[in-house]
């Protein structure tokens, strides 16, 4: 049918024909067919004539109809033509055609090659000669070129139609249609090939300049056709050279301009690039799965194999790319080697997650082949982990010497020291245990003197934890990490003493409590500092003996709701008699621990982590969180808040990592502090880069006023954080002579430095750091998609409104 592929086939030419040597004499009866090489029909140039053997069938019709066919081998194409409808052909027109039927405006063709037909349109039909016969006013020679689309968006067929023509035509052909040079070494020797172009019509071929599309690794090295004529039967030749500059395939047409119809020869061009320095890499990614945050996780290796014919050389191994922090190279045989075919090498890759949810990045293997460098894909998961978390417990005693619990029923001696164990007891776990939190207590010291509290299992620090007089009773908060056998050594340094220890809390020091089932424990949240109560102020009398002070806090519904406990210094200030304080989440009964020991007539702080409850018998209701505060004498009481500790939710939080105490102020020498800070004098210290790290953002200290010359108090605060200036509440409470210390946690400023006020008189300051806390990457800014919750703001936490503290009687 007319318009329809009935089949298709495409022929494609290697090799002109034969032409003879002497150019074919008038009148021509010929046919030239020129495919694009773009084509699905047809490619490569054909010329049938009888001086090479074609057999033509020419049939004319009325209205100027004619069917034209030649065969030559085998190969028969036939053409039906007409002209639009009501008209005859005109010489020195071109006709547009339809391949449906003869057209008012259109001429009609079908084309037909070995019986496959295709649609014709668009193109068109240029007529050159056109004689009838008298009488019959049929065709009796024809001259035309025809240009024709075959079902695509180019022309596919080009080509001259002569039958017993006085018009002559120019046709030429190529050797071959295409070549591919195949595999070549980039940067090796030149290939080449010589296509010969041979002119196959009546008329002389004129050809112009040979050129590429693209050149890049082509080159033409000789070349007898550009700007020459050949007649009929005449050859020339272009030679092309390749030399590939970079891997993979490189495409091209060579093309030779002329006076045919099709007015060029095209001969397709390809090469692929090739390396003889080639390697396997296996795994080809290597994907870590779940991973927790901030922590070394798995290790997985890339083996690197030769397999290329010239030996390849290796740098060192990198990571890249936009999470390049969550992973690490571990081990890497490669850097240096120069591997053979067969040989091998091995880089590992380790997993530290520097934030949660997806992460990826790529090792690179730097070598000197062309691919360079070689990249693995590299993936994990970022998930929330337990390390540095804190987990508040009920008080509980673990240790008395003057009862015999946890220790002999001795006092320590002069440098005599109980390696205490911790793990397994009090609540603490037996296992993933980093730290813990302990209240200690002198009772009865023979002699001025303090306790040091260290990992067991190391050698005791330069560093105290607790200074205390002769006879008196006095107790500090201390964090300390856990040494071999989840043991701390408590060591005196003169006289003899009782020692009490309350364990109140501690720091997971890796992910067992997730695998345990408890989960992750709660952030420091550092706050502004604030004193939320003072009874002196805030009633005008003391706390009654055998009554607590119950407190609520207020840092909004999201923090409120997420806090786990409160970081929070207290003070007893003026007891009538000797006694203690015990802070706890204020539920009766109160804890048999104490939280500060106090002396009659004395100022005594303490530090303390304690935790909270959201209790429904409290004025305020559900929605504050609250604690309590017991005395066992009358006593006025100060409670000044510093930090709170979340759920391990909040934005921003931080955590711990413990520390062997390290000595970082002695004013006394100059460490830390030029001299001993004298009255209202602000000294600067700036933590040393032994004792923190980028990621730092606070310090546990133990801090000490030594000897000073008037009753004082100290206050500590970050150096260089906006918005954060000197507080309204003190760190550290001395008489006159006294030597007195307190924990305390301080944030430090951007350049790691704090600052260090002393009210009255001058004293020397030591300061001991036990630990730093550091943001943690999986709950800081920007990781919301993690669960984080609250203020994603860098900014401490700032209280809200109160309520008035209650007062309730055991």
């Amino acid at each position: 049918m007319i318009g329809t592929i009935t089949a298709m086939v495409a022929v494609t030419a290697v090799a002109a024909p034969v032409s003879a040597a002497a150019a074919p004499a008038a009148p021509y009866t010929a046919l030239t067919v020129d495919g694009n090489p773009l084509s699905w029909w047809h490619q490569g140039s054909r010329v049938y004539d009888q001086a090479g053997g074609a057999a033509f069938t020419v049939t004319p019709g009325a209205g100027d109809e004619l069917t034209f066919r030649a065969e030559q081998a085998g190969d028969a194409w036939t053409f039906r033509m007409a002209p639009p409808s009501g008209e005859t052909w005109t010489v020195g027109t071109t006709y547009e055609l339809t391949a449906v039927n003869p057209a008012e405006d259109f001429a009609f063709i079908d084309v037909a090659h070995n019986g496959a037909t295709c649609d014709e349109a668009p193109g068109y039909l240029s007529v050159s000669e056109a004689t009838r016969e008298a009488g019959t006013e049929r065709l009796t020679s024809f001259a035309a070129f025809y240009v024709i689309s075959c079902g695509s968006s180019r022309h596919d067929l080009f080509g001259e139609i002569r039958w017993n023509s006085t018009v002559g035509y120019a046709a030429a052909g190529t050797d071959t249609m295409s070549h591919n040079f195949g595999d070549r070494t980039v940067g090796g020797a030149a290939a080449s090939r010589t296509i010969t172009v041979r002119s196959m019509g009546s008329d002389p071929v004129e050809y112009g300049t040979a050129g590429f599309d693209t050149p890049g690794a082509y080159s033409i090295t000789a070349d007898t056709c550009s700007g020459t004529t050949r007649a009929a039967g005449e050859t020339c030749t272009v030679t092309v050279s390749v030399q590939p500059t970079k891997l993979g395939g490189e495409w091209t047409f060579l093309r030779l301009p002329d006076n045919t119809v099709i007015g060029e020869r095209l001969v397709q061009l390809g090469v692929n690039g090739v390396d003889p320095r080639t390697v396997t890499v296996a795994p080809a990614s290597l994907a870590f799965g779940d991973q927790y945050i901030a922590e070394t996780g798995g290790t997985q290796s890339v083996t690197v194999t030769g397999t290329g014919d010239t030996p390849i050389t290796f740098g060192a191994a990198t990571i890249g790319g936009t999470d390049a922090a969550s992973f690490g190279v571990k081990a890497d045989t490669c850097k240096g080697a120069t591997l053979a075919k067969n040989q091998t090498c091995r880089v590992d890759v380790v997993a530290k997650a520097a934030g949660g949810g997806a992460r990826s990045a790529t090792l690179q293997l730097p070598n000197d082949s062309l691919t360079n460098p070689r990249t693995v894909p590299l993936t994990l998961n970022g998930v929330v982990g337990a390390r540095g978390t804190y987990y508040p417990l009920t008080p509980v005693r673990i240790m008395d010497t003057r009862t015999g619990n946890g220790a002999p029923k001795a006092k320590l001696g002069p440098n005599g020291t109980v390696n205490l164990q911790v793990t397994g007891r009090g609540g603490v776990p037996p296992a993933g245990v980093g730290a813990v939190v302990l209240n200690v207590t002198v009772a009865e010291p023979t002699a001025s003197s303090y306790l040091t509290v260290y990992p067991a299992g190391q050698a005791r620090p330069t560093a105290s934890s607790l200074n205390f007089g002769k006879g008196w009773i006095r107790s500090n908060s201390v964090t300390v990490a856990v040494g071999a056998g989840g043991r701390v050594a408590i060591t005196n340094y003169a006289g003899s003493t009782h020692a009490i220890v309350d364990v109140v809390g501690y720091y997971a020091s890796d992910n067992t409590p997730i695998i345990s089932g408890v989960g992750v424990g709660g952030q420091l949240q550092p706050v502004v500092p604030l004193r939320l109560f003072d009874s002196r102020s805030d009633w005008g009398s003391k706390l009654p003996a055998g009554n607590q002070v119950r407190l609520a806090v207020n840092y909004g519904p999201d923090a409120n709701w997420r806090m786990r406990a409160v970081v929070v210094n207290i003070t007893a200030v003026s007891p009538s008699a000797s006694g203690f304080l015990t802070a706890w989440n204020g539920e009766w009964p109160e804890p048999t621990t104490s939280t500060v020991n106090y002396g009659a007539g004395s100022v005594t702080p303490n530090l303390a982590v304690v935790p909270i409850r959201h209790c429904t018998d409290c004025p305020w209701g559900v929605d504050l969180p609250t604690f309590g505060v017991y005395t066992h004498k009358d006593t006025h009481v100060i409670v000044d808040i510093v930090g709170f500790i979340d759920d391990g939710s909040l934005a921003n939080g931080l955590r711990f990592d413990p520390k062997t105490p390290t000595r970082i102020v002695d004013s006394r020498i100059g460490q830390g502090l030029p001299t001993n800070p004298g009255p209202a004098v602000i000294g600067t210290v700036t933590a040393p880069g032994s004792v923190v790290a980028d990621n730092t953002r606070a310090l546990a200290l133990n801090v000490t006023a030594v000897s000073p010359t008037a009753s004082t108090y100290l206050k500590l605060w970050p150096n260089g954080i906006t918005g954060i200036d000197q507080p309204d509440v003190s760190n550290l409470n001395a008489a006159a002579g006294q030597t007195v210390a307190n924990a305390a946690v301080t944030l430090i400023g951007p350049t790691d430095r704090f600052n260090v006020y002393n009210h009255s008189g001058t004293t020397g300051v030591v300061a001991d750091v036990v630990g730093t806390y550091w943001l943690y990457p999986g709950t800081a800014s920007g990781s919301a998609g993690q669960g984080v919750s609250g203020d994603t703001s860098r900014s401490p936490y700032r209280l809200g409104d109160l309520p008035t503290p209650d007062k309730v009687r055991k």
